[in-house]
């Protein structure tokens, strides 16, 4: 039997050596060329998802020491990025009695100013990399918890098999690379559950480190962290219902007093520091822009009239509560959760399925306050399917579920007391299927998140239809979405390509041809139910036999050189689409299969098209 030091030992060994790794990297990686991504590497690299926004505030409070946007900052981000930090949320501020500010050559920024403060000190030293070596600190600190939690009911061996299986063969490392709070987030969760329940497990004897665990000055301690995480995203402010639940149900009324009483606190300081910094509550509120190409300062007059509106005041309760769509998207999005192919816990945070598995099955090793974090799992998987039905995973620069890692960190206290080592594999083996091609190239995989899922297991999970307009692939929207069918009588429609298994659009517009010898996978979105979808296929110089299949309707075509045949498949009316409340559309998931290819270089002296093609697809909606 390993004593309690000798775990504690062993567990900050552990930690070293992930911390070494992880920092290492970071402070060896160039923050410019590790978002050059391989596909065009001429092409000047940037930001992705809201990362533009934090290393704005992150460089802000390192250089100059406070939050305000003025001229000297973007130019220091063009110094690093050519580009500039597209995608930069900022807003004008005002006093606190509600008036204009009167300052006119500064803006605030419309994020908040939680991650990138803890961040700023070693930004302030390391330049850029400082974002990366905190987040360095971010993995060591969760596999660290994580850890010390596990080892207080099950062996040592387990132990660290099971914590880093909660952290590496997930989404989480690929979080490492942003410059953004999702890791972030995640980590206060888990330490702020922590600090609630390790004294429910703890050893008798510990050392004088960890004895404040068990006494309520560690509750204080969560609901400081979950009053900051509240801060980071709201949202989050669910996770601290379960500690005074847990207080109130032991009868403990002082405890859950106090409990309530420092999350209050500690949320008021935050957002009051925001009131006190631009004047509003709301860091997304007020009059927030979000800037793309040009940026206010950056040349005399110009203001924040240069960016897009972007303001989050107002909550959208006719999207939430459209009763047309609330339940078919609620029905959907359940199922997408848990093995969506962009943003499934399955794939992206097996520890979800493994824990919730491992509850229900624990029997007498449950233990009552698991209820409570099964419980705060689940509202906020809900909070998020029902008030944000169509991104509720994050928008489509995610990589996985991006708003749901706050309740991921808290998913290691579902394990029960496990000993067995083949038990503790699981998660490295189902978790490691899916996410190992994007753990080991987290930078590229961040700046092309829907690449990823072109083929490998990810293939195979089904494709998030409520989120359309929000897919990953829409990072590249002018390239993958494409309008078809604008011919006299016969409606438009637009085709989604879910991978790069098609040419797109010939220059007649069309038609596009599909790669030779592949499955391409495409959505046809339409503005109506209509039922019959009509395709042309020819063939190229060789042979070909498709296969098409449309909402489960198949047909098999065979192909002669240059010959063309016409298919009509008459499929249920499409998934009901309702992102637009005014008007709803239709989407079919198609598939096209062909089992040869030719190049055109190659078979015609006067061709220099290269492409390796497939056959020809004229497509038509026929009403």
């Amino acid at each position: 039997m390993v004593d309690t030091g000798a775990r504690r030992r062993v567990g900050l060994a552990a930690t070293a050596v992930v911390f070494a790794v992880f920092a290492s990297v970071a402070l060896w990686i160039d923050p410019v060329e590790v978002r050059r991504t391989p596909v065009d590497p001429t092409a000047t690299p940037g930001f992705q998802s809201d990362e533009a926004t934090y290393y704005l505030m992150g460089h802000s409070l390192a250089q100059d020491f406070d939050l305000e946007y003025r001229h000297e900052d973007i130019a220091r981000a063009r110094a690093e990025f050519p580009e500039g930090p597209s995608g930069a949320f900022l807003k004008r501020g005002t006093t606190i009695d509600g008036r204009p500010d009167p300052v006119q050559d500064r803006l605030f920024f419309g994020k908040s100013f939680a991650f990138p403060l803890f961040a700023a000190p070693l930004v302030a030293v390391f330049g850029t990399n400082g974002f990366y070596l905190f987040n360095a600190g971010l993995i060591a600190l969760a596999f660290l918890c994580g850890y010390m939690f596990l080892s207080a009911r099950s062996p040592v061996a387990v132990s660290l098999i099971l914590a880093g299986g909660f952290v590496f063969p997930t989404v989480v490392p690929v979080y490492w690379s942003w410059i953004a709070p999702e890791l972030f987030n995640c980590v206060l969760g888990l330490a702020a559950y922590f600090c609630w329940l390790y004294k429910f497990v703890a050893p008798p004897a510990s050392s004088r480190w960890t004895a404040w665990l068990r006494g309520p000055g560690s509750d204080v301690a969560a609901a400081l962290l979950i009053g900051l995480l509240t801060f980071s995203k709201p949202t989050n402010a669910l996770l601290g219902v379960p500690m005074g639940l847990w207080w109130l149900w032991r009868g403990e009324w002082r405890r859950a007093a106090i409990v309530a009483l420092t999350f209050v606190l500690s949320a008021g300081f935050w957002f009051g520091a925001n009131v006190v910094i631009s004047g509003e509550w709301n860091y997304q509120g007020g009059d927030r822009q979000t800037c793309y190409v040009t940026y206010p300062f950056e040349a005399p007059g110009q203001g924040l009239d240069v960016c897009d509106d972007r303001s989050t005041s107002a909550a959208l309760t006719s999207v939430w509560f459209d009763r047309d769509m609330f339940w078919t998207n609620l029905r959907a999005n359940l199922g997408y959760f848990v093995a969506g192919r962009y943003g499934g816990v399955l794939a992206y945070s097996f520890p979800v399925v493994f824990g919730v598995l491992a509850f229900i099955t624990a029997g007498r090793r449950r233990e009552a306050w698991q209820w409570l974090v099964l419980g705060s799992i689940v509202a906020q998987a809900l909070l998020f399917l029902i008030t944000q039905p169509y991104s509720y995973f994050g928008g489509g620069g995610s990589v996985g579920n991006r708003y749901f890692m706050g309740g991921y960190g808290v998913v290691v206290f579902l394990f029960p007391p496990i000993r067995s080592i083949v038990m503790s594999l699981i998660p490295w083996v189902i978790g490691g299927a899916f996410m190992a091609p994007l753990v080991l190239r987290p930078f590229d995989t961040s700046m092309r998140p829907g690449d990823r899922a072109f083929s490998g297991p990810l293939r195979l999970l089904p494709v998030e239809l409520t989120n359309f307009n929000n897919l990953p692939v829409m990072t590249e929207r002018d390239l993958m979405l494409r309008g078809f069918g604008e011919k006299e009588g016969h409606p438009g429609f637009q085709l989604l390509y879910l991978d790069k298994n098609s040419w797109l659009r010939e220059a007649d517009g069309l038609s596009f041809w599909t790669r030779g010898s592949s499955r391409a996978e495409l959505l046809v979105r339409t503005n109506g139910p209509e039922r019959r979808l009509e395709m042309t296929l020819h063939a190229g110089p060789l042979a070909t036999t498709v296969e098409i299949e449309l909402e489960g309707e198949r047909a098999t075509v065979t192909l002669a050189p240059d010959q063309t045949a016409v298919v009509q498949l008459a499929p249920p009316t499409g998934f009901k689409y309702g992102y637009y409340p005014d008007h709803k559309s239709y989407i079919w998931r198609l598939s096209i299969t062909t089992d040869s290819g030719f190049v055109p270089a190659e078979v015609n002296l006067n061709s220099t098209d290269t492409r390796l093609l497939g056959v020809l697809v004229t497509p038509l909606i026929i009403t």
